[in-house]
């Protein structure tokens, strides 16, 4: 081993610098009070010291703290932007931004130092549904050749969709073929990257992690897993715009992308009609933890959709995770730059609503999309192009997409008990 493997690593050493200045700076503010308060309490009155104390540990739980804390933000939001996410979670953790080479050449050893390991595999899911390898031993990666590449098996892929912390080998001591698998990879720890319930790759892991070093691994491999699907999107999207492959492949992704899954959201009631009505329906979060709904039809064009709208999704939710959706505005603009930079020729519409608490905001952009509440005669609640609040004193909305009702939501006020 040579002596640099035995260094931190730039992540580790800013980290450790950050947490050693605020504790620092904690110490001195609770010193310089300390000297402060015991010089201004009079020393003939009865429990100077006991007194002196308790007003230095009210002080510093009250103020010093949150201040401390403040300054902890700050500093890291300095000395550790690349590493960063924007969101104030984010800054409790490393969570380091990066390119598919970047998670090869950088943050794969990372990895594997964080761990205590000497050795890891890296896998990671290319366009044809493989894996490709790279490996880390002593301070030396080298990229696996396909000829000497771990096959790995459907039952294997299946358990570690299954193991979102990680898997130890000491779990798969009676199931044989799984243990073969980890030996195969001379691994005692195995860490998925999954987006989705999709495995886009995986670390296997000599050492098995510590729970502190743990978590640093988790927040790397989830941002590994969006990673690699952004980067499988761009090249099925590329490919496509240059070489027009086949439509009916775009139409078998688009039928699996139509719909997502519908969120719990108390008081309220969301019915989907027709399965294959052409449109995009996503829920997703914003940054205010409130829930947002997209509605897009991208044309009659159908050669590409399925894949333009896997490459949106994926967008979407990349900045959803990072919590960087903090307005209708954020969600158009992601919209409108995608096709824009597609030099996309059909006319695509869209509708764009935001669930907040006990309200609904629905905006929307284009004539197809109509927004009725069911009477006689119907009832057009949404002004096209403004945001508008939707009321339901008079009953459930229908959102219509050529005549045709795609979705309903309604919203009941839960009482409160007396």
């Amino acid at each position: 081993m040579k002596w640099q493997d035995w260094l931190p690593t730039n992540y580790q050493w800013k980290v450790s610098l950050t947490l050693t200045s605020v504790r620092a700076i904690l110490v001195l503010l609770v010193f310089f009070t300390y000297y402060f308060v015991l010089k201004t309490v009079p020393a003939n009155l009865a429990f100077h010291l006991e007194l002196s104390i308790v007003l230095v540990g009210t002080v510093s739980i009250l103020f010093f703290l949150p201040l401390v804390e403040q300054i902890g933000r700050r500093l890291r939001k300095e000395f550790l932007t690349e590493y960063l996410s924007e969101d104030e979670e984010g800054l409790r953790q490393g969570i380091k931004q990066f390119d598919v080479d970047s998670l090869i050449r950088s943050v794969f050893p990372d990895m594997v130092k964080i761990s205590g390991s000497q050795s890891g595999t890296l896998a990671i899911l290319n366009h044809k549904g493989t894996f490709e390898f790279h490996s880390y031993f002593k301070g030396r990666q080298k990229k696996i050749l396909p000829s000497q590449e771990i096959i790995v098996k459907i039952k294997f892929q299946e358990f570690l969709k299954n193991r979102k912390e990680g898997a130890r080998v000491s779990e798969v001591i009676n199931d044989q073929e799984i243990n073969e698998d980890f030996l195969e990879l001379h691994s005692n720890f195995v860490h998925p990257f999954l987006f989705r319930e999709t495995l886009f790759g995986f670390i296997a892991l000599s050492n098995i992690p510590t729970d502190d070093s743990l978590i640093s691994i988790s927040l790397l491999a989830g941002q590994a897993a969006l990673t690699i699907h952004n980067s499988l999107l761009s090249n099925f999207l590329s490919d496509n715009l240059k070489y027009r492959k086949e439509a009916e492949h775009a139409d078998k992704i688009q039928n699996l992308l139509e719909t997502g899954p519908i969120p719990f959201l108390p008081g309220w009631e969301i019915d989907i009609f027709q399965r294959s009505h052409g449109n995009l329906i996503e829920f997703f979060n914003g940054k205010d933890n409130s829930t947002y709904l997209l509605v897009l039809n991208a044309g009659k064009s159908s050669q590409h959709v399925g894949i333009v709208l896997s490459y949106l999704i994926g967008l979407l939710f990349s900045q959803s995770r990072n919590k960087t959706i903090k307005s209708f505005q954020d969600i158009k603009s992601i919209i409108q730059q995608t096709f824009l930079k597609l030099e996309w020729k059909e006319r695509y519409e869209y509708l764009i609503g935001k669930f907040d608490g006990q309200n609904l905001y629905l905006l929307q952009e284009g004539v197809q999309f109509k927004i009725v509440r069911e009477s006689d005669p119907k009832e057009i609640v949404v002004s096209i192009g403004w945001k508008n609040q939707i009321q339901f004193q008079k009953g459930a909305i229908f959102i219509n997409y050529q005549d045709k009702s795609i979705l309903k939501i309604n919203h009941k006020k839960t009482e409160i008990p007396k």
